[in-house]
């Protein structure tokens, strides 16, 4: 299998190139018998989750005799001719929202789309306008994103959320938040279209005194320099945030979801098989396999806060003494 976001030994970019160029070229040669049965791996990037899924995926599909194409979302942008994409080559896969975005605009709507390794399927508008599209999410619902919050803090009683009242994704989520909220717990929402900036609105929340800030994958509210922010404050004021993701956790939120990869690339992978058995009532998309709580265990110990060892152990733990 052709794995095209490796770096070659010694060849150079070239001779990369021209393999990924004679591999479209071979699937597109009409009477290739695997041709029905090969597939196109989409990364976001290198990084190293992604590649994690792929290999994932990879492994289980060759045992079903599924050859693979991988290249970056970089390379085909570069370097895939548009007209392969009018070619009905088996499945297209994408691993990150980057990708999932891209092929989801890129490819007609004929073709198969599987996913994996993506925060926000719906925002993207993965789950409209294609015949056959499915994947795997890296989050889980706010309910149960709820339910992991109360086991790790039982005595918490309030959060404090942004949100965006322009925005109707922003917007649905308050309304989930709102539903699914504990009776015990207070809800402190805040308007970043009713203040002046994305600073005051954080100070604005931090002065109504809540027990943890929550947090939701919105490109229209987080970025890395709001995320830095919010952490950077967050310690400030001694209150804790639910990020949601797993390098949100990294980067200093006490608590957060992170993917597995490897589940996430195997889940995809049953997806593929699906499409490939014609199981199309089988494909059930936005599942969430493979996501977990994370801890970080330096935050916690700079919060003074003290988690559960239940919880503790059996979440992936970042941050613990070696």
């Amino acid at each position: 299998m052709a794995k095209m976001y490796k770096s070659g030994n010694g060849k150079g970019w070239m001779y990369r190139a021209g393999q990924f160029c004679l591999c479209l070229l071979f699937l597109c040669l009409p009477g290739n018998g695997v041709a029905a049965h090969t597939i196109q791996l989409v990364l976001s990037s290198d990084a190293a989750p992604y590649r994690e899924a792929a290999a994932a995926l990879e492994d289980v599909l060759a045992r079903q005799n599924v050859v693979t194409q991988s290249f970056t979302l970089q390379e085909l942008i570069e370097h895939a001719p548009a007209s392969s994409t009018d070619k009905n080559i088996g499945v297209w896969v994408a691993v990150g929202s980057r990708a999932a975005d891209h092929l989801h605009s890129f490819l007609p709507d004929t073709i198969p789309l599987i996913y994996c390794m993506v925060a926000d399927p719906e925002r993207i508008g993965l789950e409209t306008g294609r015949k056959i599209v499915a994947g795997v999410s890296v989050t889980i619902p706010v309910k149960e994103q709820f339910v992991l919050i109360q086991k790790a803090m039982p005595n918490l009683d309030s959060i404090g959320m942004l949100y965006r009242a322009s925005s109707p994704k922003s917007v649905q989520t308050l309304a989930e938040v709102m539903e699914h909220l504990p009776p015990s717990w207070q809800l402190e929402a805040v308007d970043l279209d009713a203040t002046g900036s994305m600073a005051e609105a954080m100070q604005e929340l931090f002065l109504r005194k809540v027990s943890m800030i929550w947090t939701m994958a919105d490109s229209s509210i987080y970025n890395r320099a709001t995320v830095k922010a919010l952490l950077l404050a967050s310690l400030r004021n001694q209150i804790p945030v639910f990020g949601f993701s797993g390098s949100f956790v990294k980067a200093g939120a006490l608590l957060g979801l992170e993917a597995d990869p490897r589940l996430q690339g195997q889940y995809a992978a049953s997806l593929v098989l699906d499409v490939f058995s014609s199981k199309k009532k089988m494909i059930q998309s936005g599942a969430t396999p493979g996501v977990i709580l994370a801890v970080n265990t330096v935050v916690a110990r700079r919060l003074g806060i003290s988690l559960p060892d239940e919880i503790v152990g059996s979440a992936h733990v970042i941050g613990a003494d070696q």
